[in-house]
């Protein structure tokens, strides 16, 4: 079979056939989101003036399944992939539509990380040499290190899903990232293809969701479905390729790929804890919150993350490729979170700052 870079010719057309599938099905998916409620309606939180299908979830995920038969190589390792994200999916349509208990929610969450750790096998065995003393492994502790690990991913996204073309774009570049990780360390064909076509299907959507000189604002949203969706994905797809029957990068590699999104949340809940409040209630202090009120508008701000989000991924990559002490990485990976945090519980003053000289 014909071979043009790290894929074959058929995987190739695979991740084609994801764009266009997903870019035909959104508009036809729209009509029935009105009756079966899954719109987004405006209030006070948001910034849309008019109700929104949040089709994007599921035209992505049937565009992703569709597309998957075509890549030539045996899907079973890949089987807890897909079905955790119909779990998750299923979770954010009825979410989306109906509004379920955080609770709830955090069950279904749960229960697609266990089924991703005991059926997938799919885990974190060891953290590497983050101190310069010796590998860390975690032995007992990868099962619930990685469905912490994972519920964590889950909702880093979901969170990061709050302006137009975010959490879609910041999902794009990451699939990417590990795609290239994936190519440079010899993973499997069928890795390398399910993180371009999972890309490749969320760029389909993008095009009705990142706003562009011809798009002034999205026609469709993702919603809890899909935010949640290709948070398990991603997960999923960073364990494995940390895992040494994958490859050989540093688990500090992949963290530096994933810091935006999780930091955002981690600081998120500690600063709610610290002010008594629950973590998982919502508010309007993200670093995208923070630029938008600064007055930069959303282009500027999907922008600006962007490209945090690539120069963050650079880092690892040249950290792994040009042989970087794990531990310095680890050491500006904890600077990056100290900072982040540090901006956050003084938000008021960076949103006066950035006014002042933007």
């Amino acid at each position: 079979m014909r071979v043009i870079g790290p894929l074959s010719v058929q995987s190739w057309l695979a991740v084609g056939a994801g764009f266009v599938f997903v870019s035909f099905l959104i508009p036809l998916l729209c009509r029935p989101a009105e009756y079966l409620g899954l719109l987004d309606l405006p209030n006070e939180r948001k910034l849309h003036g008019e109700p929104v299908p949040m089709i994007g979830g599921i035209g992505m995920f049937i565009a992703f399944c569709a597309s998957l038969l075509l890549i030539p190589e045996p899907l079973r390792p890949y089987a807890s992939l897909v079905i955790g994200m119909g779990i998750l999916l299923a979770t954010g349509l009825v979410d989306d539509a109906l509004d379920i208990t955080p609770a709830s929610k955090l069950i279904l969450q749960l229960l697609a990380a266990v089924l991703m750790v005991s059926w997938g096998e799919v885990q974190v065995h060891s953290f590497g040499d983050l101190f310069g003393t010796g590998e860390i492994e975690l032995g007992e502790w990868a099962i619930p290190f990685t469905v912490l690990a994972t519920v964590f991913m889950i909702n880093s996204m979901n969170m990061a899903d709050g302006t137009d073309g975010l959490a879609g774009g910041l999902s794009v570049l990451i699939l990417v990232f590990l795609a290239i990780l994936g190519a440079v360390t010899g993973a499997r064909e069928g890795f390398v293809a399910l993180n371009l076509l999972l890309a490749s299907t969320t760029c389909g959507f993008l095009l009705f969701n990142l706003r562009t000189p011809w798009r002034k604002k999205a026609s469709v949203f993702m919603g809890d479905a899909g935010a949640m969706m290709l948070g398990f994905a991603i997960a999923w797809l960073s364990v494995h390729l940390g895992q040494k029957s994958a490859g050989t990068v540093y688990p500090i590699t992949i963290a530096w790929v994933l810091v935006l999104p999780v930091t955002d949340l981690v600081t998120s809940y500690f600063r709610r804890l610290i002010r008594g409040q629950s973590p998982f209630s919502a508010d309007s202090e993200h670093l995208h919150h923070i630029l938008l009120r600064a007055g930069f508008s959303v282009g500027a701000v999907v922008g600006l993350l962007f490209s945090f989000q690539i120069l963050f991924s650079l880092i690892g990559l040249m950290g792994w490729y040009f042989g970087w002490p794990e531990s310095y990485l680890f050491l500006g990976l904890a600077s990056v979170f100290v900072l982040h945090y540090g901006l956050s519980i003084r938000a008021w003053k960076l949103m006066k700052w950035l006014k002042v000289h933007r």
